[in-house]
This record gives C-alpha cells, structure tokens and sequence, in this order.
C-alpha cells in the first residue's frame, strides 16, 4: 500500500478534503523536542496528514496551531511513513485528542458532524499558567472561500468566487442539498479573476460519474435551498494525471462542457456573456 493511503487509512473515520494548511506542530514529550512549520496534505474532522523533515514516534502527543487564525489544539501521533529523498522526509498522521472541524472550514462535509472542539484563539499560555476561565472563541477559516453555484451539466460546472483556482488546478467538490452530500473530483479549466470558475468534472466518489450528477441536478432544481459547496485543492500523482482533458463520456450534447472547454480562448467578457445564453439556473 502506498505511503498516502496508510495514512488516509489512520484517519479514515470521516470525508478527508486534500487541503493544505500551514501548521506548526510542536511535541509534548520533553523527551522527544521538537517543533516544525509544515502544510498538511488533508485534512478530516478527526485529524490530518502532514510531511515533516525528521521520524516522529508513534503515540508523542503534539500541540497543533493554526497560527495565522490564532487557534490550537492537541493530538498524537498515529502513523509514521518514511518518504526517502536527499534530505529524507516523513508522512506523519495525527489524530485529534477532540475530533471537529479544528480547520475552521464553511460547509464542511456531512460527517464531520461530531462533537466540536474547544479552540483555543488566545495565543498559547505560558507552561506555568493556564487560563481555564477562558471561553473558546468561534474558529475562524484557515482559507476563506464563498462559492456560489451558478450553472451545472452532466459534465461541469461553473461556480462564481472573489479567489477562484487557477485553471488546470484539480479539486475536490462537496455539494450539499437537502441534507444530502454529493462529492465530486474535477479539474478547472477555465478561471476568471474576481469572478469565477468552470470545472470538468471526471470523477464522482463511490457513484458513475453520469448518473450522480444527474441525481444531484434534479435535487437542485426540486430543492428550494441554496447549495452548500466546499472547494479543495487536490494533491499528489492522482490529482496530476486528472489534468489532462477527459475524453468524451458519451455522444450527448453539454453545451456548458463545451464553453468551458473553449474558456481559454475567450476574454472574460465574450466567456460570461455566452454562459448567460446557456445558463441553467441551480438557486
């Protein structure tokens, strides 16, 4: 089993979103010191997968911080996968002592409903005094992104955002309606500053990829909610090979996968405005 999966496999118990997010881990042991910024490579309500530049042990509790949203918690080591490489580096799980969304992310995953955790927002106490009296302020997103689902088809979508990805970034979608979650692999092909983003979809997790998108259409069109949608960023060799175009699923006509297969070629202007012609109202 590759080094990835062994670790997905440690924090399997809820959706894992390939995120990264700048963290400073620092250990609890005084017989195992130590202290490392590093960027997790996914992220789930009940911990994460990062990459550090020495072995940690299996079981050394950590203090875990979030230091750009001022928040911490604490967790311990469950798996420790050698990388190689000149210098050789390791692909550490940790579990969260309290699982939660610790992330801070909006519209996280349907499972990730467990019991949160108490964040601390403070900056971190002195080892001699310890605020107890201190409530937990309301966790703040590690990157905040509002996405607004504006059209979809069997074979893409475009989603407006003020950050939207660059085009060729592949992504991870979790669309949540009615209380049911729906998540989908894609790649962005065509992205506009300020605006927006068209996404090719090419994978839907444990569904074909058709017919889950078919279901997802008619929930929001019966649906009177506003979607709720988080966008990740996909990582590793899989993620690379998706960014090549996704040969042609079938000989039925997709207009909006077509335009933004063609994005690139058109301003944004010339873009926006022939998305308007085709728009499939979703909200």
């Amino acid at each position: 089993m590759c080094p990835l999966g062994r670790t997905q496999h440690a924090i399997r118990r809820s959706t894992r979103l390939p995120l990264e997010v700048p963290v400073l881990v620092t250990s609890l042991d005084p017989a195992r010191p130590f202290s490392e910024q590093c960027n997790t490579t996914l992220v789930n309500a009940h911990g994460c997968g990062l990459i550090v530049s020495r072995a940690l042990v299996n079981g050394t509790p950590v203090r875990l911080e979030i230091v750009s949203a001022q928040r911490h918690t604490t967790a311990r080591v469950s798996e420790v996968v050698p990388l190689g490489g000149d210098p050789e580096t390791w692909l550490i799980g940790l579990e969260l002592d309290v699982p939660g969304n610790f992330w801070g992310i909006d519209y996280a995953p349907s499972d990730w409903k467990v019991d949160e955790p108490s964040i601390n927002n403070s900056p971190p106490p002195a080892a001699d005094h310890q605020q107890l009296d201190q409530a937990p302020a309301t966790p703040k997103p590690a990157r905040s992104h509002r996405w607004r689902l504006t059209d979809i088809s069997a074979g893409a979508c475009y989603l407006e955002a003020s950050a939207p990805f660059p085009a060729g970034t592949p992504v991870l979608l979790s669309i949540r309606v009615s209380d049911t979650e729906c998540l989908l692999e894609g790649v962005v092909r065509v992205s506009h500053a300020q605006a927006g983003m068209g996404v090719e979809f090419t994978r839907a997790q444990g569904h074909d990829l058709r017919t889950r998108v078919t279901e997802l259409i008619g929930q929001l069109m019966n649906s009177h909610e506003v979607p709720r949608i988080f966008i990740g960023r996909k990582e590793g060799k899989h993620a690379m090979a998706q960014q090549a175009p996704v040969a042609a699923r079938d000989d039925s006509p997709d207009p909006l996968l077509e335009l933004i297969h063609t994005g690139a070629s058109l301003s944004q202007e010339e873009f926006l405005k022939a998305l308007r012609v085709q728009r499939l109202p979703v909200d």
